[in-house]
């Protein structure tokens, strides 16, 4: 996938029109222009295009760290993360200018957090710390990791994340108290656990059908599942017990062990499916409470 990324990305830039004379092609200023001007249009594709161009023909390491993060600021309209995250890659180099260096990396955490690569957003969110020890020079960063760390459902690092947040933030101060104690009431304590163990669903239907399912939340489910059991072994001993020997075989355990075997995958399923929703609609009510806090600090 990255090679054919690479070899439409090397096609793009080669049949893209010319949007200035052939003596001002290499006038990098004059393409930045072009480039803001279809940005401020919302024209994202041909933005990302033309800052490219930037990148490539400006010499000026300040200009071309600018065209970076705007051309992933157009990629990330289009909804292509990884690929903006690519592209930022290429000026974590960036020796000067620290303004734009922590721009760089807080672009790349949001990148790869809006990617769905936590833990990659979680490292470079950890550069960040070290890049500055201001609370403030990067606005959003605290927001960012808290909202990383409730997508890898991290709880209690969240808790001490919080209290740091709101201890360094001259308004945090305040509220420090307060909304640390709230979360720790109605979040960290209520976070879903236990929660069903999809191999544990397994392991129940196979001793005993229907039970894994009940157990996954899906009562219903497995009542009919050991239902469809018993028929099948019912019609198997009736059709046996009237000499008919080969189709009790085909219509009795034939069904049966489709059942049987069907039960025990289905029992995972549905213990990974409530696991997996509990958890996300937990997550997402942390996720409200963490913008709220943000935009109470912000206010």
């Amino acid at each position: 996938m990255k090679l054919i990324s690479a070899f439409c990305s090397i096609c793009i830039f080669l049949c893209v029109t010319p949007l200035t004379e052939a003596n001002d092609s290499r006038d990098a200023a004059k393409w930045m222009t072009r480039a803001d001007s279809l940005s401020g249009e919302a024209v994202w594709f041909e933005a990302a295009i033309a800052y490219e161009r930037v990148y490539y023909l400006s010499d000026d390491p300040v200009l071309r760290v600018k065209a970076n993060l705007a051309k992933a600021d157009a990629l990330k309209q289009l909804g292509e993360y990884s690929r903006a995250a690519d592209d930022l890659q290429r000026s974590l180099v960036f020796p000067g200018n620290d303004s734009l260096r922590l721009e760089v990396l807080f672009q790349l955490s949001l990148c790869t957090y809006l990617d769905g690569d936590y833990s990659g957003a979680l490292s470079f969110m950890g550069q960040l710390r070290h890049t500055t020890d201001s609370a403030t020079a990067c606005p959003g960063s605290d927001l960012l990791e808290g909202l990383v760390l409730s997508a890898q459902h991290r709880w209690e690092e969240l808790r001490e994340h919080l209290e740091n947040w709101l201890g360094q933030h001259p308004r945090g101060r305040l509220l420090k108290d307060s909304l640390v104690r709230y979360y720790a009431e109605n979040y960290l304590a209520g976070a879903p656990d236990p929660l069903p163990d999809p191999d544990r669903a397994r392991l129940m239907s196979t001793l005993l059908p229907g039970s894994g399912q009940v157990y996954a939340g899906s009562a219903g489910w497995g009542v009919l599942n050991a239902f469809s059991q018993l028929a099948s072994l019912g019609a198997f001993a009736l059709m046996a017990y009237n000499g008919y020997y080969f189709a009790s075989v085909i219509a009795g355990l034939g069904p049966f062990q489709a059942f049987y075997f069907g039960g025990i995958r289905q029992a995972g399923e549905f213990a990974e499916q409530n696991r997996n929703s509990r958890l996300e609609s937990f997550r997402a009510a942390v996720d409200i409470f963490l913008l709220e806090v943000s935009d109470q600090l912000d206010s």
